[in-house]
């Protein structure tokens, strides 16, 4: 997994970062996430189009942690936003030679203590985000247009 790539799902996941959090909506669930730290820097260099060996190689250079460490704690991390639904592989890296320089955000002085990136997921808007009207537009129905399981159809 270590020259693996991956990108986020451009048209099935809105984010944002916002100081230095990063907001995720899955519209095909309709949760939406939050990362913090670690975890926002490794989403910052998977949308750079790191992989996964310079997501690590940065890390190290930022975070005094062991190289074994880091690389359990990105895939077990990388793995995580696959099963939500959130990136997708798209290549093995070996066409990369280092990490974007936006992605790899160092800090001046000695490295700190590495701390494992934390997805946060939050399931409480599913209804809201699912019916939004960009997403469930139905040229004869309207929208908005919720779908309820067991009722008919609302006629137009």
């Amino acid at each position: 997994m270590s020259f693996a790539r991956f990108q986020i799902r451009k048209h099935k996941v809105l984010h944002q970062m916002i100081d230095g959090e990063v907001v995720i909506i899955n519209l095909d669930t309709g949760n939406y996430y939050s990362l913090r730290g670690t975890g926002a820097a490794l989403w910052s260099a998977v949308e750079h189009g790191a992989a996964i060996r310079e997501i690590v190689g940065a890390l190290a250079r930022k975070y005094q942690a062991a190289a074994d460490v880091l690389e359990r704690s990105v895939a077990d991390f990388v793995e995580q936003l696959q099963r939500e639904g959130l990136i997708e592989a798209c290549g093995d890296g070996s066409d990369l030679e280092e990490l974007p320089p936006a992605a790899e955000e160092t800090s001046p002085g000695r490295p700190v203590a590495f701390e494992p990136p934390t997805l946060e997921k939050y399931e409480d808007m599913q209804d809201l985000i699912l019916l939004d009207p960009v997403h469930e537009v139905d040229e004869e129905k309207g929208w908005p247009y919720a779908k309820r399981p067991g009722k008919p159809d609302p006629k137009p």
